[in-house]
């Protein structure tokens, strides 16, 4: 049987769509002449992944998306199909992850492997997730240092305004007038060094005799070491004696001595009895006086009239004389 030629350029023209579908979505990495199982997943968001995007399990590569697309509810929410061309089973509540799969960014989903003895069915929905990104990874890893090194920053701050208030104008000044003081105090114990230094060398010969002369009292004092202990022995002697004496008696008998002393001191002060009133009371001291100036003018009188009182003559020639109450001559 002759096959028409134009059966023939249909043939060949299926053959080469056959093709040419099989290629493009071998390109897409979708192998249709494989079996695969087919898994919905729901995501909030997606962070970038794409249709042919690498599914892996445990690193290995074992299918890729097959299709995204919007919820039909309006909510924002993406439904991703992926192809598994791999014949295992996936444990129940098995955990889809979106994740970066590469430094470039580029998004892929990793399978994370529940611990169960039930398993999902093709067609089934599983669990989704994100991992965060590396910068959203790195920005919360470094969120508490972010926050130390504000708080860090404002005690700075802080401090630095103190010190601003602290470090004025006049501390300042203050400051450098102090160190001026300190230097030139560094100059003078610099100065007092090296005269206590050339006083040192200078002296150096009187130093060694000093300390010639205190071993030289040290051997004498060896040398003596027995009569020492003799004076010694002698004062114990003595204290000892001194001791056994009866000197708390004397000392109490000198102690009422004085204070009996005392009383009479109070009593000659206070003006009590003869003396007391001979120190205290003034007529006596008057009466003295006037009978001093009495005695006096008695011996001025005497000296002036001795006929008055003593006679030795039968006649007087005339030469009395009469002196007043002040010891003056009366004609």
């Amino acid at each position: 049987m002759k096959i028409p030629k134009e059966a023939k350029i249909g043939f060949i023209g299926l053959i080469t769509i056959a093709v040419f579908i099989w290629t493009f979505h071998f390109m897409k990495g979708k192998n249709i002449l494989k079996y695969a199982r087919t898994y919905t997943i729901i995501y909030n968001k997606i962070d970038g992944l794409e249709e042919s995007g690498a599914v892996l399990l445990s690193g290995y590569k074992v299918g890729l998306v097959n299709e995204i697309h919007f919820l039909p509810d309006l909510s924002g929410r993406l439904s991703v199909h992926i192809l598994l061309e791999e014949k295992f089973d996936l444990p129940l509540n098995t955990v889809a992850q979106i994740f970066s799969a590469d430094l470039m960014g580029t998004k892929a989903i990793r399978l994370n492997l529940a611990e169960s003895d039930e398993f999902h069915q093709p067609g089934d929905t599983l669990i989704g997730n994100i991992e965060g990104s590396l910068q959203e990874q790195v920005s919360i890893q470094m969120l508490p240092l972010k926050n130390k090194a504000e708080n860090l920053i404002l005690s700075i701050d802080s401090v630095l305004a103190v010190i601003q208030n602290i470090f004025n104008e006049d501390f300042r000044d203050n400051f450098s007038k102090s160190f001026e003081h300190i230097v030139a105090t560094i100059s003078n114990l610099q100065h007092s060094t090296y005269t206590l230094d050339t006083l040192l060398t200078n002296r150096q010969g009187r130093l060694a005799r000093i300390i010639s002369n205190v071993e030289s009292i040290s051997s004498n004092l060896r040398a003596n070491n027995d009569e020492l202990t003799n004076i010694l022995k002698n004062f114990s002697s003595v204290s000892d004696s001194l001791a056994s004496s009866d000197i708390k008696s004397t000392i109490e008998t000198l102690d009422n001595t004085l204070a009996q002393m005392n009383i009479i001191l109070e009593d000659i002060n206070a003006g009590k009895g003869s003396v007391g009133m001979l120190v205290k009371n003034d007529t006596l001291y008057y009466n003295l006086e006037a009978a001093v100036g009495e005695l006096d003018k008695l011996l001025r009188d005497m000296r002036e009239n001795p006929k008055r009182y003593i006679h030795f003559s039968v006649f007087d020639l005339g030469k009395t004389v009469i002196v007043d109450e002040e010891g003056k001559k009366i004609k």
